[in-house]
């Protein structure tokens, strides 16, 4: 099993057969669990996710930038 899958499973339940689990801000090697979400395999990923791709990687923007305020 997949890290992804895995971190999304032991905090929510077995993934149901023919769900898929993305990262929502398209990078493949974040696995925070803020960053995972399970859909089912037939949806259009593209634009149910695209949306949370996007205010994803801007709030992580915003965070790098208060760490660096910060410091």
């Amino acid at each position: 099993m997949r890290p992804r899958r895995e971190i999304w499973a032991a905090a929510h339940g077995p993934i149901p057969k023919g769900w898929v689990v993305h990262n929502l801000n398209g990078d493949s090697e974040d696995n925070r669990l803020e960053n995972l979400a399970a859909v089912p395999r037939n949806t259009n990923l593209g634009l149910i996710l695209a949306p949370y791709r996007v205010r994803v990687q801007e709030l992580e923007r915003e965070l790098k930038l208060l760490k660096k305020e910060k410091n």
